[in-house]
């Protein structure tokens, strides 16, 4: 499966009948004043966080500065009531790929509470982590690299 994926520190949701989202997407199309990038193909919309980090080496929790964005996303999310919504975490490569793979689960997980937080169907969110199979910068194992602790929130098109 080939993705291609705005890095980002937020996620999107996909249900089992919507595993066709995994398409890649169109160039990224930004609000201006927004502090996400979004990114629309014909299935998915995506919403990610390029230019700031929501995590730190080794965490799954939130920053600071992520929950303002966060914030701002679910807002957008909740305009496309009842639409499945997939969060998908993702890791660099320092440490082990099995904490890799649990970290970005547990990043996707955070995410998926912070958006249920802010007034998203908590049924409508499927979390999924891809550990470090699927890097927004390419790089040698150990490499602590920010932009590849991401989430990336993506939201079905009717």
């Amino acid at each position: 499966m080939n993705r291609t994926i705005v890095p980002v520190v937020l996620g999107a949701v996909l249900l089992s009948a919507c595993s066709n989202l995994n398409s890649k997407p169109a160039a990224p199309v930004t609000a201006s004043n927004e502090p996400y990038v979004s990114t629309y193909t014909a299935i998915a919309t995506e919403y990610s966080v390029p230019n700031q980090l929501l995590f730190a080496t080794d965490s799954a929790e939130v920053l600071p500065a992520g929950h303002k964005i966060l914030t701002a996303i679910a807002g957008q999310v909740k305009l496309k009531s009842g639409t499945p919504i997939e969060v998908n975490g993702y890791a660099d490569t320092t440490g082990r790929k099995v904490h890799n793979q649990k970290l970005s689960e547990e990043r996707a997980a955070a995410v998926a509470a912070e958006l249920a937080t802010n007034g998203v169907e908590a049924a409508r969110i499927k979390s999924q982590g891809f550990g470090e199979s699927e890097l927004a910068v390419p790089t040698a194992d150990s490499v602590d690299e920010a932009k590849n602790r991401r989430v990336v929130v993506r939201v079905a098109n009717n």
